[in-house]
């Protein structure tokens, strides 16, 4: 079948215009901290380091290695983040028309519709328009590739396409873990070439599942480090119902995207599951009915559930990882194989008249596109995305995160009522205990600050963020013993949490204990090299020992990378120190030019007055 020139040009067109709004969207407040703009490995340039270092329990270094390329160009800004994101998309849309082509025989129907359907379809906007998600579209891309070469491999016998393809799944384990698996989605590609079941064609395998395991086993040492994985608060029962759950809505989904959200939280475990859920099983004994029933009439669909459900099977929380049942940026890969057979389905039905099939495309694009372009204007921001989950999927999460949004406006009274309702709809979340405490913290409510605390800590032992307000509350009381108690206890949970190194510092020299103090900030600037600030409160540090040389280092860097009248002021302590009172007089005098105010007697010893 000729292959119409005008096909992928229409499909780039069509997705990189329902995809717009993204590229005026900026970050949001879930992982993209974590990822981009509190990633010190990206901003300090240390390339070694970020690609051999996991991001919340994931190895992904060529993910990591992309968003570095993004801060190069624009820093802070999303602007070229998301623009990324959308090149590696529209990139995928080929490829997705290119493995249909060659899995259908050069059916261009079939691949038009495909490829279309997995450029605008709404539930892969999270995919693309989260920047945090960048490993969604980027080991898609090598995923895809590494099925075309497959396929080809399959047909020719290439040795060639067989080693692209061992080289691709690499690149895309190296972008997302969920490329493990890879393997089982060649086999699906197998069954559709009927090729037969022999030994050789299970050995040919074998590289594949030896990398897949090998990456497998590092994710899943670092995720249970990250404490992400592991979820015993359901039985084994409920947790093969979440399975057959999810199977059933990404399906439904799928052909009804309505009520979309960032977050789709787990049933309540005080009460009974909905009634769908119990529903599940027999969508899937009929999803299975129809495999068997296609297996020996028609492969296709056989193939489309397979592919389906093959790629569904890491994801389907029978060994819960994180707290969402469902996910919409799961679907980036797995929802290939329906639309498959939706494209083979609108191909077959009008064989015998071409305009026919273009207008059912047609109408379903509209309709994909439409919603397509509203969610993804859901992605502007942090406050447009919780908004519309709490409508949509209201859930502890969406309230907490949302309430979080509102402590740093300011707006505590109302970012209370959020985190209550937050903890209504989950009483066991800690991380909601733990972040309305932070706003009893602002709000100098000492007591009921340290009550959430002290339950956060109660719900999760291990909770060093906890630990470390605990222990700045308790120094913001005097009790100071208490405070190093807390804040020495999250450090030894996470020696890498950076903000108790600051805090626990600050209480070293509230006590007096300088040289402690001074070991604290210099493990706290590991993290941020770049810290004037804590420079110059080494500098200070220094001074109240009297070591006025090494405080004058110190306060020269904070200087050099930051040229604040305070450090100056500073400085001209160290001098006076030092007996070079021609230069603490000079800098004394910069800084009162600046606005400083320069205490009287200081002023006055070096002859300001």
């Amino acid at each position: 079948m000729t292959i119409p020139a005008w096909m992928i040009p229409a499909i780039i067109l069509v997705t990189a215009v329902a995809f717009i709004p993204t590229l005026s969207a900026g970050f949001v407040n879930l992982d993209d901290g974590d990822y981009v703009t509190n990633n010190v490995l990206i901003k300090s340039g240390s390339l070694k380091q970020l690609l051999i270092t996991p991001v919340q329990g994931n190895y992904h270094p060529l993910t990591m290695l992309s968003l570095y390329i993004n801060y190069t160009i624009s820093g802070d800004h999303a602007w070229s983040y998301h623009l990324f994101n959308l090149l590696f998309h529209l990139v995928n849309c080929i490829l997705v028309f290119r493995l249909v082509i060659l899995l259908s025989n050069r059916n261009a129907i079939m691949a038009f519709t495909a490829s279309l359907l997995f450029g605008i379809h709404p539930m892969h906007v999270e995919s693309v328009a989260w920047i945090s998600e960048r490993k969604d579209v980027l080991y898609g891309l090598f995923f895809l590739a590494g099925l075309i070469s497959y396929t080809k491999y399959a047909d020719t016998g290439s040795k060639r396409q067989y080693l692209l393809t061992i080289l691709f799944l690499i690149l895309s384990l190296l972008s997302k873990p969920a490329a493990v698996i890879f393997p089982a989605a060649l086999f699906c590609i197998d069954l559709l070439r009927k090729r037969t079941w022999s030994f050789k064609l299970f050995m040919e395998k074998v590289p594949f599942f030896i990398l897949a395991s090998a990456l497998g086993i590092i994710v899943m040492l670092e995720q249970k480090a990250a404490g992400a994985t592991g979820n015993e608060t359901f039985s084994t029962s409920t947790k093969i119902l979440f399975g057959f759950y999810a199977i059933m809505m990404y399906f439904i989904k799928m052909i009804a995207p309505f009520k979309l959200a960032v977050f789709y939280p787990f049933p309540p475990i005080n009460q009974s599951l909905p009634i769908a859920y119990y529903l599940s099983p027999l969508f899937f004994l009929i999803l299975a009915i129809t495999f068997f029933y296609s297996l020996k009439r028609n492969r296709v669909v056989a193939f489309s559930i397979l592919f389906y459900l093959a790629n569904l099977l890491l994801i389907l929380q029978l060994l819960p990882v994180g707290s969402a049942v469902i996910a919409e940026r799961y679907t980036y890969i797995p929802y290939l194989g329906l639309f498959f057979s939706i494209g083979w389905l609108i191909a077959r039905s009008t064989m015998a008249n071409g305009s026919k099939a273009y207008a059912i495309i047609f109408l379903i694009t509209l309709f994909f596109f439409v919603l397509t372009w509203v969610q993804a204007s859901v992605w502007h921001d942090s406050d447009t995305l919780w908004d519309q989950a709490i409508k949509t999927q209201p859930s502890n999460k969406a309230y907490s995160n949302r309430a979080s949004l509102l402590r740093s406006e300011k707006k505590y009274e109302l970012a209370l009522d959020y985190f209550n309702k937050a903890i209504q709809l989950s009483v066991i979340d800690y991380e909601s205990y733990n972040n309305r405490g932070n706003i009893y913290f602002d709000l100098k409510k000492s007591d009921l600050a340290l009550n959430d605390y002290r339950k956060a800590i109660s719900l999760k032992p291990d909770y060093y963020n906890a630990m470390d307000n605990m222990g700045a509350q308790f120094a913001i009381l005097g009790q100071y013993d208490s405070a190093l108690k807390y804040e020495s206890q999250a450090l030894l949970l996470n020696p890498d949490h950076k903000p108790a190194y600051s805090n626990r510092a600050l209480i070293y020299m509230k006590l007096n204990e300088n040289e402690k103090a001074i070991k604290d900030w210099t493990k706290y600037l590991q993290f941020d090299p770049n810290a004037a600030d804590v420079y110059n409160i080494i500098g200070s540090c220094y001074q109240a020992m009297r070591k006025y040389k090494e405080a004058l280092i110190s306060t020269n860097k904070a200087i050099s990378l930051n040229p604040d009248p305070v450090f100056y002021l500073n400085r001209a302590y160290s001098y006076y120190g030092l007996k070079d009172f021609v230069s603490a007089k000079r800098d004394a005098m910069f800084a009162k030019q600046h606005g400083i105010q320069i205490p009287g007697d200081f002023a006055k010893v070096v002859g300001m007055q």
